[in-house]
């Protein structure tokens, strides 16, 4: 069965770029998800949708695995973790239930657009900026308005929300660094949740392959969950080895790299 391979290889290197880049592995697992079950011919109506699903419940365990190996290096700020869990999850099943509602093809070019957008922006912006982040912590309402909208935005496109939280913790005096291990800690509230909204949301779709439970395809899940966590706790100890402006443009050209691809796909 050569799927299996696939995934297994598919989770360490997603693996990698969670601990790296504290992006939860998502934004790897959905596009390269979407490549394997093309290639499986799988129905359309839903290949999306299992590919973010999927993506989600994968996230859990490599999220859970790249916030410890972060808080073992103290980059994990709690207080910003607990300020913005709970509007995390309710943002994160909104968003579920969203993706449920809209076809695959316009979930992929909203998610590229998306990516595009963060990948511009972590790609010009100037060395000064990225070594001393200036602000001071967000006010309540603003917290609460960008959690939601991060759990929303995460949830619907299969990712853990780093694209988003990296940015806004830093433009809030958060260091690079410190930004990355908080948002893996903020990434397993987003994907707990969406997973179990994506899990009810699916249970009468008659379109579902066999081996899925809801909108979590487990061949996929087991062959990822299987590398992805071990090798998050590599991309994690990676990051804190690497200079902080080359940590930022490594991360913009993934972002520019996966954000084209699933742009071209979704208008062919």
């Amino acid at each position: 069965m050569l799927e299996i391979p696939f995934y297994l290889c598919l989770g360490a290197v997603a693996g990698i770029f969670a601990g790296l880049f504290g992006v939860g592995g998502g934004i790897v697992f959905v596009p390269a998800l979407l490549l394997g079950f093309e290639w499986l011919k799988m129905e359309e109506s839903v290949l999306t949708h299992l590919a973010v699903g999927t993506s989600l419940a994968c996230v859990i365990f490599t999220a859970i695995s790249s916030a410890l190996a972060h808080h073992r290096k103290q980059s994990v700020i709690w207080k910003s973790v607990k300020d913005m869990s709970g509007f995390l999850i309710l943002g994160a099943v909104l968003g579920a239930w969203t993706a449920d509602q809209l076809s695959g093809f316009i979930l992929q070019l909203i998610l590229g657009s998306f990516l595009l957008v963060m990948a511009t922006k972590f790609l010009l912006e100037k060395r000064s900026e990225i070594e001393s982040p200036k602000g001071s912590d967000p006010a309540g309402v603003v917290s609460a308005v960008m959690g939601l909208a991060t759990g929303w935005i995460s949830s619907m496109l299969g990712i853990a929300g780093g694209a988003l939280t990296v940015p806004f913790l830093k433009a809030h005096g958060m260091p690079i660094k410190k930004a990355i291990g908080t948002a893996s800690a903020l990434g397993l509230c987003i994907a707990v949740a969406g997973s179990v909204t994506f899990f009810l949301a699916a249970k009468d779709n008659q379109d579902l392959p066999g081996w899925s439970l809801g909108y979590v395809y487990l061949p996929a899940f087991f062959g990822i969950v299987a590398t992805s966590a071990s090798f998050a706790k590599w991309g994690a100890r990676l990051a804190h080895h690497l200079d902080q402006v080359v940590l930022q443009r490594l991360f913009g050209i993934l972002l520019s790299f996966l954000a084209i691809r699933m742009i071209w796909i979704s208008i062919l």
